[in-house]
């Protein structure tokens, strides 16, 4: 069966772009992926979305626009999955002193939907640079990478 790719948001730093709030540690990174799951779970995904915001690498528009894309995707496949019965946290992974890549579970009654944000630490904190969901990288936490 074809796997459905719903979304894939590089969220790129910009040299342009003024950067919001900063996380100060790998714990408030956490945190805030926690809270973020946290909405997805119940179904909120604008919440979702507005909780990223004050610590993206891009602009509130653009994750207004990846909210609604993401709530347009949600709603066309979501008899495929069914309803969210939970969250999973899978793990954390630094890689050097400046990535920080953090791996949940969307838990649906007919399927798992997979959720990876990743954070960049700048000289003043942590920043969301990238995030990313959809139904085929669950495969992906079998491998011995």
């Amino acid at each position: 069966m074809r796997r459905i790719l719903f979304l894939f948001f590089p969220l790129l730093l910009a040299a342009n772009v003024v950067f919001g709030e900063i996380l100060p540690n790998e714990q408030a990174a956490k945190d805030l992926s926690d809270k973020i799951m946290t909405k997805v779970n119940a179904g909120d995904l604008a919440a979702a979305f507005d909780l990223m915001k004050p610590y993206a690498a891009v602009s509130a528009t653009e994750i207004d626009s990846a909210a609604l894309q993401s709530k347009a995707a949600m709603d066309q496949f979501g008899s495929r999955y069914g309803s969210s019965i939970g969250i999973e946290f899978i793990d954390s992974k630094k890689s050097g002193d400046s990535l920080l890549r953090i791996r949940y579970l969307q838990k649906c009654v007919k399927g798992p939907l997979t959720w990876v944000f990743y954070f960049y630490k700048n000289n003043d904190g942590w920043l969301l640079d990238t995030f990313k969901w959809d139904d085929s990288m669950f495969t992906t936490l079998f491998d011995n990478k």
